[in-house]
């Protein structure tokens, strides 16, 4: 099986158009539980704004690219999250306001503050692979 790059402009098209109907929001929190391989969080959190989603204490699944390296029980934290196709939410950016203060995401750049490294978005990922057709 052979891998070439082509463009494709009407799935690159359609990407585009995806972002447009996702549902993003912050708010802020305390961790209640981190579970698994580091890949879902319990946050007894605030509204998150942008999503009209009330105060309330919820567990959340963590984008591929988002380090919980040093977050723990108790942590006092600032997140990003986004509403996916299924309707739930993952964290997309986590910062602990304890250590790093109350407007850590502001300040951020929109990085994954535990790393310190860019995030790429997911919609980013998707244009990039939208060109990528496999051949037989």
């Amino acid at each position: 099986m052979e891998m070439a790059a082509e463009t494709a402009p009407t799935e690159m098209a359609s990407s585009d158009m995806s972002g447009a109907s996702e549902r993003i929001g912050r708010a802020t929190g305390t961790i209640k539980s981190v579970a698994g391989q580091s890949d879902f969080l319990t946050i007894d959190h605030g509204p998150i704004d942008g999503v009209g989603m009330g105060a309330m204490t919820m567990g959340f699944d963590i984008a591929g690219d988002v380090d919980l390296t040093g977050f723990s029980e108790g942590d006092t934290v600032a997140f990003e999250v986004k509403q996916g196709r299924d309707g739930s939410y993952r964290i997309m950016s986590i910062c602990n306001t304890g250590t790093e203060g109350a407007d850590c995401l502001d300040t951020s750049g929109h990085q994954n503050r535990t790393s310190g490294q860019p995030r790429m978005s997911r919609i980013g990922r998707r244009r990039v692979c939208a060109g990528l057709r496999l051949r037989a």
